[in-house]
Parts: C-alpha cells; sequence; structure tokens
C-alpha cells in the first residue's frame, strides 16, 4: 500500500471514531420532549414546562430528586394522573403530590423513591411493591381507595392510609415500621404481629372485632394506641327460649364486658352472644376486647344486631305488669299459644288483645279472662247442699227445698242438685243425696 492510500484509510478510520463518539455523546445527553405523547395531562404538562421548558435534558434528570405537585395548581385544575414522570425513574426520591385530583398513579418505575405523599386525591388503588426504597408513605383521605399493595418494603418506617375504603391491608413485610395509621376504613381484620418495632399505632373506626397487640411492647411505653370504635355486624338468631348471635373473635378470654352481661359477665361463650329479650339488641351489642398489651385502653367494639324474627310477649292483664311468658317467631308465621299456669287456677284465657297471625313486628299482648269452676256437691246435711269447686275452693251452699220440683228452664234450678240428670230437681234427687251424704 502507498503513502497515499495509507493516509486516506488512517483519515477515514479518525472520522468514523470521531462520528462514533458524537453518537455516543449525543444519547447520553438526549433531551426528553415536554409533550402532550410523554405528559397526556395538560395541567401537569404545564407544571413541567414551566420548570424545564419544552425539554428536559439528561442533566436537569439526574439533578431532579424531589418534585412538589401540591399546591402548584389552581383550585378549578385537577391533574388526573402523572403519567411522564416515569422520565425520572433513576433519580427522584421524593413525591408530594397530596390533594392535586389523581385518579391513577403508577409509581412503579420510580426505583429510587424514598417518600410519596399522595393524600387527598381520588385514587381507588395503590401499588408500592416496586418501590423498595420507600420510607415514608402517606396515601390517606383518597375515600374510594379499596386497595393498596404494599409487599417488601423493609425500610419503610411510616404508613399513613387512614380515611381511605381499605377491606384489608398487608403489612407483616414491613418489619422496620414505627408510625402506622389505617383509621377510617372498611378493615375486618388486621395483623401487626410482625410490626414489632411500632410506637404510634391508629386503627380506630374500622369493623375490627377482634385485636392482639401482645407483640407491639413497644406501643405501651411510647403512646397509647386509638384502637376503639370499631362497629360489626351480627345476625340474631332463635335458640329454644333464647337469642343467640353468631360472633367469632380471635380469643373469647379476651372479651372482657359487653352491654348484655351482668355485672363481672360478659354473655358470651362458644363464640356466641346471648340474650334472653329483643329488648336488650335494640341499640345493639357493645362490648370491650383486650388487646394484650400492658397499659393499653381495651378495644371497644359496637354490633349492630340484625334478625328477621320477631317476639311476643304474653301478659296476664291489660295492666301489663306480669309476664306469662315469651315466645320468637319468624317473621310473618302465627304465633301460637302459649302454655302456662294461670294466675288462678280456675281462670281460663278466652283470647289475646292483639292477632297473632302473620306477625311483621314484636308484639306485648295481655289475656282476656273468664272463669270455669268444676263445682259440684261436696256435703248435703238437713236438706243443704254445699256446692264446692275442688281446684279453688269456691263454695256456696243451696237450700234444696228452694230447688224443688224446677226444671233446667226455670231460674230456680241448680245443676248440682239434680244428680239424676234428667233435668228435673225432685224426690229421687234428695234420696239420692242423702244416701251420697
Amino acid at each position: 500500500m502507498n503513502t497515499k492510500a495509507k493516509k486516506l484509510l488512517s483519515l477515514l478510520l479518525s472520522v468514523a471514531i470521531l462520528l462514533g463518539c458524537f453518537s455516543v455523546c449525543f444519547t447520553a445527553f438526549a433531551a426528553v420532549a415536554v409533550s402532550e405523547a410523554n405528559f397526556p395531562d395538560p395541567v401537569f404538562r404545564q407544571i413541567i414546562t414551566d420548570k424545564y421548558g419544552t425539554e428536559i435534558d439528561n442533566t436537569e434528570i439526574k439533578d431532579t430528586t424531589v418534585l412538589s405537585l401540591s399546591g402548584r395548581i389552581d383550585a378549578d385544575q385537577t391533574i388526573k394522573n402523572l403519567k411522564g414522570i416515569e422520565v425520572f425513574a433513576d433519580s427522584l426520591m421524593v413525591l408530594r403530590c397530596g390533594g392535586i385530583g389523581l385518579e391513577e398513579l403508577d409509581v412503579s418505575e420510580l426505583s429510587s423513591l424514598t417518600s410519596l405523599s399522595c393524600q387527598g386525591n381520588n385514587l381507588t388503588s395503590l401499588d408500592v411493591s416496586a418501590n423498595t426504597n420507600l420510607i415514608t408513605l402517606n396515601c390517606s383521605d383518597n375515600a374510594n381507595m379499596t386497595s393498596l399493595t404494599i409487599g417488601e418494603l423493609y425500610d419503610l418506617q411510616t404508613l399513613h392510609c387512614y380515611a381511605n375504603s381499605l377491606t384489608e391491608i398487608d403489612v407483616s413485610q414491613a418489619p422496620n415500621l414505627i408510625d402506622f395509621r389505617c383509621d377510617q376504613n372498611e378493615l375486618t381484620s388486621l395483623d401487626v404481629s410482625n410490626n414489632v418495632l411500632l410506637e404510634e399505632f391508629t386503627c380506630s373506626m374500622n369493623h375490627l372485632a377482634s385485636l392482639d397487640l401482645s407483640k407491639n411492647t413497644a406501643l405501651g411505653a411510647v403512646v397509647t394506641p386509638s384502637i376503639g370504635d370499631q362497629t360489626t355486624t351480627a345476625k340474631a338468631q332463635i335458640s329454644g327460649i333464647e337469642i343467640s348471635i353468631p360472633y367469632a373473635v380471635d380469643n373469647e378470654a379476651c372479651v372482657t364486658s359487653s352491654s348484655l352481661g351482668d355485672e363481672g359477665e360478659t354473655a358470651y361463650g362458644s363464640s356466641h352472644f346471648w340474650a334472653q329479650d329483643v329488648t336488650e339488641l335494640e341499640n345493639g351489642i357493645d362490648y370491650t376486647y383486650s388487646v394484650s398489651l400492658e397499659n393499653s385502653q381495651d378495644m371497644t367494639v359496637h354490633i349492630d344486631v340484625t334478625r328477621d324474627f320477631y317476639q311476643v310477649r304474653y301478659y296476664t292483664d291489660s295492666s301489663m305488669q306480669q309476664m306469662l311468658t315469651r315466645k320468637f317467631v319468624t317473621a310473618n308465621a302465627n304465633a301460637s299459644n302459649p302454655i302456662f299456669t294461670p294466675p288462678e287456677p280456675c281462670m281460663v284465657a278466652d283470647s289475646w288483645s292483639d292477632d297473632l297471625t302473620s306477625i311483621t313486628a314484636d308484639k306485648d299482648v295481655y289475656a282476656t279472662w273468664s272463669i270455669k269452676h268444676s263445682h259440684a256437691v261436696s256435703a248435703f246435711q238437713n236438706g243443704v247442699a254445699t256446692i264446692t269447686c275442688p281446684k279453688c275452693g269456691d263454695s256456696y251452699t243451696v237450700v234444696f227445698k228452694d230447688c224443688i220440683n224446677s226444671k233446667s228452664t226455670d231460674s230456680n234450678y241448680c245443676e248440682y242438685l239434680d244428680v239424676v240428670k234428667d233435668g228435673w230437681i225432685n224426690a229421687k234427687d234428695f234420696a239420692k243425696l242423702e244416701k251420697m251424704f
């Protein structure tokens, strides 16, 4: 190869190397256009434009560790989503986007995120399981949020998710949690046994029937947890002459008192509350549950009780002072006459004060009575008969001669003196009575 050819080849190689360097540099410092395609929400796009202009270069991306959107928009504006924020995937550590009207939020690519505040929006779900460096999360006051996925966030220390609509939350893989607020949700169970470092904790105004804080000893030493005002539901059922309310808790021994129990009793056992009268359930059932944490208050729980049966109470008379018995009747069924001992031996209940067919409400009824004696001649001496009721002892006398020759249709006829049973009172009856006594 001649000298001229060698020089030409060397020049071509130098140009190729130089172009390669320019290509690398261009790629390294490629700008991201602040466009509708990259940032579809117009309000969010405008905020980014105001901060970075129409393009975001690589240096600006690397320098963006904090992005605060809260308070950056007018009262009549909202930002529905933050699509495009993934541009800051490797640099963004703090994101504040509370109260801006978000309807969705995807932070799955923000791998460096340590603090996220997205409270007071319209989010229905949030997944931060990919944000493994997260230390603080505040997603409270998203009234429609029903799903929050935490995952394995070992660095998470503060979690505020109160005033949402969460039905469950798993914090078992966040062992370093110190401050946890999940009050004002729809939680029916909660396990914080793995969160032994908890120092601040609030779970009030949920639907918890049980709670175990025996592992959370740091709580009692720092602050009394706010755990009350739980509300649950249960359906009562008929159990013979009692009312049972099936209701399960983790540890029956932790039910320390209830509105159904007398002093020192709970009226709870075998996974049931027990009542005698529906009036005991009119305002539901309130009970306290020990959370097994020294210096902590018991958890207070209110049960709203439903039922599909009614109660009929039977009283002796219109004074409603003495109850004979009570019966429980399924809705629209007939109430049967009770078996009971009358207040007086010869009293017979002829009817009840109200209709007892197709029962659709609780009823108090009283009996209307008639007297039905079992009178018979108990003595006959010197023509005078003693008439006595063996059941109640009611007694009176009749002079035989006052009834002589009377027949059954006469006013002076006495059926007890007609021992022959022929409808007449005459000498035959007298002779038989003399013989009998």
